[in-house]
C-alpha cells in the first residue's frame, strides 16, 4: 500500500468542509499546528491571505456566483492593496495592486484547483503546483491550465478608500 502525503487544507476537504468552514478552523485556532505557509499564500511579493482580526474591513458575500464584496483599505487586514504588487485572498478570489490597477480573478488554478498567487516582476498570475501562468486579464499564458480564469469587476473609491468586487 503506498503512502500519499497531503497537506491539512487537502484533508479537510476530502472531508467535505467548505472553505468558511475551513476558515472559521483556522480563526478560531482549532487547528493550531499549522505552519505560516499553510495559511497564508506567499507571492513573489509577500502577498498575503490578509491577516490580523478575521472580516475586518471587510463586508459582502466573498465566495460563488454572487460574489460582491468590499474592501476597506484603511483597515490593516486591506491597506497594503495600497502598495503595487501586493495581493490578497479574499474568499473566492485574488485581488492585486497589479502596477496601480486593482484586479480581481478567480484565487485556484483552472488545472488543478491550486491557490493561485500574484507575481509582480513577472506581472502575472502564477500556480506553484505545475507551473501554470495567467495573464492579468485571466487567460491562460502557460499550460498546463487550458481555461482562463474568471475575472471580477473592481471599482476604487478614492475618497472612502474602498475596493469593491463584483462577480
Amino acid at each position: 500500500m503506498e503512502n500519499k502525503t497531503v497537506n491539512r487544507g487537502q484533508f479537510l476537504k476530502t472531508l467535505g468542509l467548505s472553505s468558511k468552514a475551513l476558515i472559521a478552523f483556522y480563526c478560531i485556532g482549532a487547528v493550531t499546528a499549522c505552519s505560516k505557509d499553510e495559511v497564508m499564500a506567499d507571492g513573489n511579493t509577500g502577498g498575503t491571505t490578509g491577516g490580523g482580526t478575521p472580516n475586518m474591513g471587510l463586508s459582502g458575500t466573498t465566495t460563488g456566483d454572487s460574489l460582491d464584496f468590499t474592501l476597506d483599505l484603511t483597515s490593516a487586514n486591506y491597506g497594503k492593496l495600497k502598495n503595487v504588487g501586493e495581493f490578497v485572498i479574499v474568499g473566492d478570489a485574488l485581488v492585486a495592486n497589479a502596477n496601480g490597477n486593482y484586479i480581481a480573478l478567480s484565487k485556484t488554478c483552472t488545472h488543478q484547483g491550486t491557490q493561485l498567487q500574484y507575481r509582480k516582476n513577472e506581472g502575472d498570475i502564477w500556480c506553484n503546483n505545475h507551473g501554470s501562468e495567467f495573464n492579468l486579464t485571466g487567460t491562460v499564458k502557460k499550460s498546463p491550465a487550458s481555461m482562463s480564469l474568471k475575472v471580477f469587476k473592481t471599482t476604487f473609491d478614492g475618497t472612502t478608500q474602498s475596493l469593491s468586487v463584483k462577480a
